[in-house]
């Protein structure tokens, strides 16, 4: 008995790493890992201007908050896109472009805040032992971010 439920976790993450690769995921998740971890990947002055908005094909847009930030990470755009690729595992961005803060957008997200919570320790290290049997590991990090995005996001 002991010995199917131990081959369970292993046919389930073969079948997510087979599904995510035939799907194309694993180069999306790969992108759009930028959006989590943004704040570490670039530096203040622009992560407090600038957002990952979206991806489109190998494309990264910006949402920018002003005119004279967008003209300065036009200057900054190709050491920007060599930085980014660097940290990126298994696909590379072509470009990046930028967009305008809509403030009426903006002013509506302000109303409707996330509240960040500290997920607890023994429900995440609980949730790490049940993902370690998965051999990939972008599909782990990409379940423990959407595992602790969905325990410590609260709106107000």
């Amino acid at each position: 008995m002991s010995d199917q439920n131990d081959k369970e976790p292993r046919i389930l993450s073969t079948l997510l790493t087979g599904i995510s690769r035939h799907q194309g995921w694993q180069l999306q998740l790969d992108r759009h890992s930028l959006f989590l971890h943004w704040n570490k990947l670039v530096d203040k002055s622009i992560s407090t201007h600038a957002q990952p908005l979206k991806i489109i094909g190998k494309v990264l847009w910006l949402e920018v908050t002003n005119s004279a930030w967008m003209h300065q990470l036009q200057f900054e755009k190709i050491m920007l896109l060599e930085n980014l690729n660097k940290t990126l595992r298994l696909s590379q961005l072509e470009d990046i472009r930028f967009t305008l803060l809509d403030r009426q957008k903006a002013a509506e997200q302000k109303k409707q805040q996330v509240h960040f919570i500290q997920p607890d320790a023994t429900a995440r290290e609980a949730f790490e032992r049940q993902i370690a049997i998965i051999d990939g590991v972008e599909i782990r990090d990409s379940l423990m971010s959407l595992w602790y995005l969905s325990h410590s996001c609260r709106q107000s």
